[in-house]
């Protein structure tokens, strides 16, 4: 185990060990499964909808690509895909088994199983061969990777030269009036809504803090590159509260 294993990585606010991240965000998001497009309407003010449809559409997809929908939850990106992009094969794969099974579930009854598969692995342990994928997407779950560096590295593994990486996440909001007002709204109304709604209020604060210690727009950016992306860009949406980032490998 080398130094960098070691290291303390955030869980909301406070600092812990890789494999405790990893515990404890399975945790949340086992309690949450069945909540948690509420929660991000909470989270997005329901904005996240379109954060999504706008992090597909301008993704350039070509037909036949196969495609790793990464950490993706309750599948509300596979399935954009497949509605738009039906020629395409996506890999849905998520480290909660409940995630998992719900996105089956889902595609199953909404009609976008064809041509979908569905994986519970962590991302620092992918279980696909090398230089599989033509694009690879994460959707509000890379802040929530329990080692960002060992994730990137699998990622470059499984995509092909010239794949993609399309990370939509919360970031840094840029101006500093709406940030104070979206702060508030984060720690002290979010949780208290989650409360109301879930009766989950640690959830929510843990996401809420989540998103303050991820690392900026820029950071982003040179970590992508000092992994072994060839490029690395970004783009804000709604003020910086999201942003789309887009890696070449």
């Amino acid at each position: 185990m080398t130094i960098k294993d070691n290291q303390k990585v955030f869980f909301g606010k406070e600092k812990v060990s890789k494999s405790e991240k990893q515990k404890g965000v399975n945790e949340i998001f086992s309690k949450v499964t069945s909540n948690y497009d509420l929660m991000n309407d909470f989270m997005s003010f329901g904005a996240h909808r379109l954060w999504k449809n706008i992090f597909v559409k301008e993704a350039k997809i070509v037909k036949n690509s196969t495609i790793l929908d990464l950490a993706g939850g309750t599948g509300d990106i596979t399935k954009i895909i497949q509605k738009e992009y039906y020629n395409c094969k996506v890999y849905l794969s998520d480290q909660n088994s409940s995630m998992v099974n719900f996105a089956r579930d889902r595609a199953m009854n909404e009609g976008f199983i064809n041509n979908t598969f569905f994986d519970t692995s962590s991302a620092e342990k992918l279980p696909f061969k090398n230089s599989f994928f033509n694009h690879v997407f994460i959707s509000f779950g890379f802040r929530n990777f329990s080692d960002k560096d060992k994730a990137l590295s699998e990622i470059i593994r499984v995509l092909k030269k010239g794949g993609t990486l399309h990370i939509l996440e919360f970031a840094k909001v840029q101006n500093k009036t709406f940030s104070k007002i979206y702060d508030f709204y984060s720690y002290e109304l979010i949780p208290r809504i989650g409360n109301l709604v879930s009766r989950d209020k640690e959830s929510y604060e843990y996401l809420v803090n989540s998103i303050r210690t991820h690392e900026s727009q820029e950071e982003t950016c040179e970590m992508l590159k000092s992994n072994g992306f060839s490029s690395a860009e970004y783009k804000n949406l709604f003020n910086g509260i999201v942003a789309i980032h887009r890696a070449t490998k």
